[in-house]
């Protein structure tokens, strides 16, 4: 059977349909309701594909965010109001759907308190993200939901997760939420889930309605309905019209089956007319630098009581000030910072976890600690997920075969390094995220370790995430690294400054406690440093932290490699 396809002009869809229906037995399969509310501008003529998006006045917004938009940035606030706030913003990942978020809900700020609900993994980093580009609103008044018996409106700004907003039904009948931030909207495609049923009844009636996700299910619309349903539930408000139309949907046996997919090319132009905003990094390459640093604002919360406790007293004991000895306030260091290891792990592999379920098939891990990176592997291993690892005890002869391995996968794969033994001599630019589980406190070795993707043969703009937490190490070790690649970008050995050009947190010394600490980190790790001291302090944290120089260990380091330690601690 032979078909032919003809092309007509929006405006001259009615003229169309009117000499159709005069035609006598010729069946009509009209438009769905929803593309001709979403184009009726155009159907009338009253508007073309070339009318551009009003410039929005940001004048009540902090110029200090403001001015730091990227011009694509902007665009993406100004389509966000041109829609009366209410906008998928589904830019590929990297392009700054955090700043455009907060710029959007800024600019309805009078209509504020605002809810962000976003995975467990980032809502600190929100946090800090609010305080870093809107200086205006009072850190008080940032309200970080930690458990389920938590106000939900305890602040102008109010932060929870998906599971946690699932456990709190009874708060949100109290008052609703006029402005809402969904993160990674996507983890409300199914609409049977707790998550989906709990966001509901507060997308039914909030004014402005900002989902954020880098990755729009095109390919299988029927997980895009939800997201719909959330923005503009007048274009679709019955799935099935929608999984007719766009999921190519069949009926079987047992049911309908909304798996496939249909009549793309006219979601995608409805969705772009009405609610959704794509852009992807080849788009917008020119306005990005080659490098973006992000600080990724972690919690500690999850800690056990022994580890806790360890904490505590490890920071207590550096905060004495009592090694006069520099190798013995070395030694202080790294229990602290072994101890840091520990308290990170659960949110270091919630962040992990998180990222894959964000739509991030392939990126690099870096950690050093030894127990840190057999959790890792652990958990990618109990969820299915392919990995490769180098750390010190990979043989040499097979590092370049787990490096191809990555490098020529197709599927999902994540690489779980050691800082100090995978930062230099191996390729991995098949991924453009790197993430730091851990700090170290000499950045040219985590410059080192960046460069695995960032090198000759990588076609995309590269992220850069460190996990960040406070009331640990890292609220001495970060400040350090910043100050150390500020040095460095002066003299022209880095690209990019970590304090100014990254979406980074402020870790300032507020006490007399954490300044002291702070000195005997810089004095430490940084005085009279030169190449045999950095590979003895290298040493002296891997057998720190091996197993097998624990008392009862039937192993033991070399001889010579264990009096090169003693002698660097002066034991």
């Amino acid at each position: 059977m032979k078909t032919r396809k003809w092309s007509f002009l929006l405006e001259d869809y009615k003229r169309l349909m009117e000499a159709l229906g005069a035609i006598p037995s010729v069946e009509i399969e009209p438009l769905p309701r929803g593309v001709i509310q979403v184009f009726s501008a155009l159907f009338e003529g009253s508007q073309t594909w070339t009318s551009e998006v009003p410039e929005a006045d940001l004048s009540s917004i902090d110029p200090s965010l403001t001015r730091r938009l990227m011009p694509f940035q902007r665009d993406g606030v100004n389509f966000a109001v041109s829609k009366d706030g209410r906008l998928l913003l589904a830019d590929d990942m990297g392009l700054g759907k955090t700043v455009q978020a907060i710029c959007i809900a800024a600019y309805y700020r009078k209509e504020w308190p605002l809810l962000v609900v976003a995975p467990s993994s980032v809502r600190f980093t929100w946090a800090e993200a609010f305080r870093q580009w809107l200086p205006s609103v009072q850190p008080d008044s940032i309200n970080v939901i930690v458990k389920g018996k938590d106000n939900l409106r305890g602040g102008l700004v109010n932060i929870t997760s998906y599971d946690l907003l699932s456990r709190m039904d009874k708060q949100q009948a109290a008052k609703p939420f006029n402005v809402l931030i969904m993160d990674e909207s996507h983890f409300l495609k199914n609409m049977k889930t707790a998550r989906f049923k709990a966001a509901l009844p507060l997308l039914k009636v909030a004014k402005r309605v900002i989902l954020l996700s880098g990755t729009p299910a095109m390919s299988r619309p029927s997980e895009l309905y939800s997201q719909i349903l959330a923005v503009k539930p007048s274009l679709f408000p019955r799935f099935h019209d929608f999984g007719t139309r766009y999921c190519n949907a069949r009926q079987l046996p047992w049911g309908w089956d909304y798996s496939g997919s249909g009549n793309l090319g006219e979601l995608k132009l409805m969705l772009e007319e009405s609610l959704m905003l794509r852009r992807l990094k080849s788009e917008v390459l020119s306005q990005l630098p080659a490098k973006q640093r992000k600080v990724v604002t972690v919690t500690t919360d999850g800690i056990n009581t022994r580890t806790k406790a360890a904490l505590s007293a490890a920071a207590k004991e550096l905060a004495k000030g009592q090694h006069n000895n520099n190798d013995k306030m070395k030694q202080a260091l790294l229990v602290f910072f072994n101890h840091t290891a520990e308290a990170k792990i659960k949110a270091i592999i919630e962040y992990i976890m998180d990222m894959l379920e964000c739509g991030r098939e392939k990126f690099l891990v870096f950690a050093h600690h030894k127990l840190v990176l057999d959790s890792i592997t652990k958990e990618l291993g109990e969820n299915g997920i392919d990995y490769i690892r180098i750390d010190g005890s990979t043989p040499s002869s097979e590092r370049q075969q787990l490096c191809d391995r990555f490098q020529f996968t197709d599927k999902s794969c994540v690489a779980v390094l050691s800082i100090t033994a995978a930062n230099m001599g191996i390729t991995l630019h098949s991924a453009a995220l790197v993430v730091f589980a851990e700090l170290f406190w000499n950045p040219g070795i985590m410059i080192q370790a960046e460069d695995r993707v960032h090198r000759i043969g990588q076609t995309s703009n590269v992220d850069i995430h460190y996990l960040v937490a406070k009331g640990t190490a890292d609220d001495y070790l970060w400040p350090m690294i910043q100050e150390k690649m500020h040095i460095l970008e002066q003299v022209g050995l880095s690209e990019s400054n970590l304090s100014e050009k990254a979406e980074s947190a402020s870790f300032h010394c507020k006490d007399s406690q954490q300044r002291r600490i702070t000195e005997m980190f810089q004095r430490s790790f940084t005085e009279g440093e030169d190449d045999m001291d950095e590979a003895l302090l290298l040493e002296a944290v891997e057998a720190w932290d091996n197993p097998s120089n624990q008392p009862g260990s039937d192993v033991e380091e070399s001889p010579s490699k264990k009096r090169r330690i003693e002698d660097y601690f002066g034991r």
